[in-house]
């Protein structure tokens, strides 16, 4: 990949003009591939740029005004639905489609049915031969699966690495709407905060409870952040039950009154909240990588999955922000807190398996809290009798 290279490739004579991104992964992936979507509209200006997603995970997408068109496509509606793709990706006569979807049999044949000039996709490195069938019939451009040690930002520019793309920064793009933005607006009035209050957005669940740390802790956090910095708390969640039971849990710890807004708010909805918000603390989870996308001050617990390859990426960063191992460490705006244990990042969904993760159980209050006056530290700034505009 040409980082800073003066050659435009959108000169050429051959260069695309429609092109289309599949992905078929959860929301902070999709988020996560913006930074693609803006290197391929600096470098062919001229294009048309198109996105491929599964459900509402395209809400992210909204409003993004690099991409011309979201197609969204809901699993287990039928054949129908999945006809009317099929002929959608074929009368669209793309130049070029890139799978980010990460070799897995549907985005191959939607790359496939495009019958595009350039299909790029990975090429799987460790799996038996036969899982690769799919993936050589649909790509004419495969490159080699990357490694573990990239950062998604990253993994999916390495794949259009032939394309000689040129860049400086790399940015999430999140567009906040003015519909969502007004309806936070009215909420928080109904709920008595008004604009001059600051706050922190505290999103700390995961539908993977091995993602987050002990309710209780999280409550100490909560009380902490509201007493030591005047901040007015929103305690944020999604609308599933795991997530609500746990939140609840908090809420009936804590000693000050968070504002619960948990399962309330639509994707758009959260990013205006976001972009509302003063701070943000969360876990390993898509409003974590929203309020980076926002630029807003950052912590996010991490037990053991990898920030190297998943976490929030730094705003105008172009190499990798963050190492494998060696406890907590910040990337601009962005601090990750965890602890400096011989075995993170393990990837494994708890402890051998058991969905409890000891790096995340034995995390103290006060950790997360020395990690969270650290962000701070690093920012020049002092988190005490904090004002709105410290966290500006």
């Amino acid at each position: 990949m040409n980082h800073d290279s003066a050659h435009n490739v959108a000169g050429k004579q051959d260069a695309p003009r429609r092109i289309l991104i599949i992905k078929f992964k959860h929301i902070g992936d999709v988020l996560l591939a913006t930074p693609l979507v803006q290197v391929l509209h600096e470098n062919y200006p001229q294009a048309t740029l198109s996105f491929l997603v599964i459900g509402a995970t395209g809400e992210v997408l909204a409003g993004n005004p690099m991409i011309q068109k979201v197609w969204c496509y809901e699993r287990g509606g039928g054949l129908l639905p999945l006809l009317k793709l099929y002929l959608w990706l074929f009368r669209s006569r793309f130049d070029l489609v890139i799978d980010l979807s990460g070799g897995g049999d549907r985005g191959a044949i939607c790359t496939w049915v495009t019958q595009a000039r350039d299909r790029f996709g990975h090429l799987l490195t460790r799996v038996p031969w036969q899982r690769n069938l799919t993936n050589r019939l649909a790509y004419n451009r495969m490159q080699p699966e990357p490694g573990h040690d990239v950062h998604t930002v990253l993994r999916d520019l390495e794949l259009v690495a032939p394309l000689n793309l040129h860049f400086t920064g790399l940015h999430v793009t999140l567009p906040v709407l003015d519909l969502p933005r007004q309806t936070v607006a009215n909420l928080l009035a109904q709920e008595g905060v008004d604009d001059a209050i600051p706050l922190c957005v505290v999103h700390a669940t995961s539908r993977w409870m091995f993602k987050c740390p002990p309710p209780g802790v999280m409550a100490k956090v909560v009380d902490a952040i509201s007493l030591k910095w005047g901040l007015r708390v929103v305690l944020t969640c999604a609308a599933i039950a795991v997530e609500k039971n746990y939140c609840a849990q908090v809420l009936r710890e804590t000693q000050t009154t968070p504002l619960f807004l948990g399962g309330r708010l639509n994707l758009q909805e959260m990013a205006a909240l976001l972009q509302r918000a003063h701070l943000y603390v969360g876990v390993d989870t898509a409003p974590s990588h929203m309020a980076a996308a926002l630029n807003r001050p950052s912590m996010v617990i991490f037990g053991p999955t990898k920030p190297h390859l998943w976490g929030p990426w730094p705003n105008g960063n172009r190499q990798q922000p963050y190492p494998r191992s060696g406890g907590s460490c910040q990337a601009g705006r962005q601090r990750v807190c965890r602890l400096d244990w011989e075995c993170i990042p393990c990837d494994r969904d708890g402890c051998e398996g058991s969905k409890i993760s000891r790096c995340l159980t034995e995390m103290t209050p006060e950790f997360i809290m020395d990690n969270l006056s650290g962000l701070f530290t690093l920012r020049q700034d002092t988190p005490c009798a904090v004002s709105a505009e410290k966290f500006r």
